[in-house]
């Protein structure tokens, strides 16, 4: 009779463990999955900016300006690392 309501108890206890656990792992997805979220989404947001500069600077006078030039050859480098990140 002290056997089986040991045995209860300790299964009570794991039960009481494993959904905790289970609860932990829920929010720290939920976490992740926002975490994510705002990263694509400032990646787009860099994307779409990018693309705002180049649409100002449709005659290219800027782009092949020696400093500015060389700004958006940067800005366009980090933007494809950034695609590399948020697809890999």
């Amino acid at each position: 009779m002290i056997l089986e309501i040991i045995l209860i108890s300790l299964l009570a206890v794991f039960i009481f463990m494993v959904y905790r656990q289970d609860q932990t792992i829920k929010k720290q997805i939920d976490y992740i999955d926002s975490i994510e979220t705002k990263l694509i989404n400032n990646f787009e947001t860099i994307k779409s900016s990018f693309t705002r500069m180049k649409e100002i600077d449709q005659k290219g006078g800027f782009e092949s300006d020696d400093e500015v030039g060389q700004v958006f050859t940067n800005i366009k480098e980090v933007i494809e690392d950034l695609e590399k990140e948020v697809n890999g």
